[in-house]
């Protein structure tokens, strides 16, 4: 696989509902923060203890890639919409928030330094 191909499917697997509460800790930076519509952080393993807890994600898939560019040879900037339905605390949500996420290879392996979720729906139009 290509750089490009390997992003993909990290984004990939970060979007499936089984993997997606541990795939920070496995696949991200030390540093790696995580924004939440709320507007604050958590680390990769707040985040592992956030979807194990009060979220039951039912599904997740990545609608649509608006932006995949190399900032340097060793960091990716990519902007996605992420189809999303699942629960908090019981309520139930069905999402299309817009994700900004920055990789960082290291040792030559992409790894997820940076990602912030938006909050409701997308306007998947306004993109083309």
């Amino acid at each position: 696989m290509n750089d490009k191909e390997k992003i993909i499917s990290l984004l990939n697997e970060f979007a499936n509902p089984k993997k997606m509460a541990s795939f920070f800790v496995k696949n991200a930076t030390p540093d790696f923060l995580f924004i939440r519509p709320s507007g604050n952080p958590i680390d990769a393993k707040g985040f592992e203890q956030m979807l194990t807890g009060d979220i039951v994600q039912e599904k997740a898939e990545i609608t649509k890639i608006h932006r995949l560019e190399y900032l340097s040879d060793n960091i990716v900037m990519c902007i996605f919409t992420l189809g999303s339905k699942f629960s908090y605390k019981g309520a139930p949500n069905d999402d299309l928030p817009t994700v900004t996420s920055i990789f960082k290879k290291v040792n030559n392996v992409w790894k997820i330094h940076w990602m912030q979720r938006s909050t409701g729906n997308s306007d998947l139009s306004l993109w083309d």
